[in-house]
């Protein structure tokens, strides 16, 4: 699922010349400030690019291993692409009509159906990734889930400056009315939506030092045949951490994991949005607060009462 360089340049001319949708084995997607490599069947990591920002210091993906990829699974079985190996995929097939707007197309053997829809977000700074999962069977598939684990290296330091976050919500993995099942620090493995991992499972945490990434499982519950699923996927980066959270809230992101190095000028995230959870951008009071506020309403309330008994 691969392309010599000949293939790739092919395809970026097509891009830049507006000629109609093609297949290809992939694309360096690029927004101007963004850049990052997509392979056809949706992994990161295409033509030796992984995500880089226009300006900064490299490549935040491609320094160290490519632990990077995704999974689909149903009925109890996962399917993934990881690091550019494949398990349970029956084919891929990608096509784009510019560098910003594309389409990855996966069948699993399983009979699933996985397509990634790329295109530019936040002016550039991100790239919107709309994921939909069809049941293409001829009968209901229960527990249909989709897990995404991402190893960042980022430049200069790539490993032992990093800090990395992990936002799963007001209360971590699996609050209420939440699509996340499972976090994890630990991006190491082949994401088979069906496995979760130890390290700092389910845990909302900030800068947490090393070289980590963020591993997310979400679930969808059962799908009869010819339904679907979707919901949205964001990834890109910014000059600062504040800058990057203002694109997220842009997109309506609701959880999310995002690494900079601590000598570094860039940080890196990706997100996800429509997936149950309260957009980051809106103020969720804590139970301890909503729990003193009914209390103040009370205390108003009985005060007012008593008032109106004296008058």
């Amino acid at each position: 699922m691969k392309t010599n360089k000949s293939i790739l340049l092919s395809c970026v001319a097509a891009g830049l010349l507006g000629i109609s949708s093609m297949a290809q084995a992939g694309l360096v997607l690029d927004t101007g400030a963004l850049t990052m490599g997509v392979d056809d069947n949706g992994g990161l990591g295409f033509g030796g690019v992984g995500i880089a920002l226009t300006g900064g210091p490299g490549d935040a993906i491609t320094p160290g291993c490519l632990c990077e990829g995704w999974g689909a699974a149903s009925d109890g079985t996962g399917s993934y692409t990881y690091g550019g190996a494949t398990s349970g995929i029956a084919s891929a097939m990608f096509s784009s009509t510019s560098l910003t707007d594309a389409v990855s197309t996966v069948i699993l053997t399983s009979g699933l159906r996985i397509v990634h829809t790329y295109s530019s977000a936040a002016a550039g700074s991100l790239f919107g990734v709309n994921v939909q999962i069809f049941n293409d069977t001829a009968a209901a598939v229960t527990d249909v889930r989709y897990a995404r684990t991402l190893d960042w290296d980022v430049p200069p330091g790539h490993f032992t400056d990093d800090f990395t976050t992990i936002y799963a919500g007001p209360g971590g993995a699996g609050a209420p009315g939440s699509k996340v099942l499972h976090t994890s620090f630990d991006p190491f493995d082949e994401p088979d939506p069906m496995v979760t991992r130890g390290s700092m499972a389910d845990t909302n945490a900030i800068d947490q030092a090393g070289d980590l990434g963020a591993y997310f499982i979400l679930g969808f519950g059962d799908l009869l045949a010819g339904e679907s699923v979707s919901f949205d996927t964001y990834i890109g980066a910014a000059f600062s951490t504040a800058s990057l959270l203002s694109a997220f809230t842009s997109v309506g992101i609701e959880a999310y994991s995002y690494t900079y190095d601590n000598d570094g000028t860039v940080t890196y995230g990706w997100g996800f949005a429509n997936i149950g959870l309260p957009p980051i951008g809106e103020t969720i009071p804590a139970p301890a607060t909503l729990a003193l506020f009914s209390l103040g309403l009370f205390g108003l309330s009985l005060r007012l009462r008593r008032r109106k008994t004296a008058q």
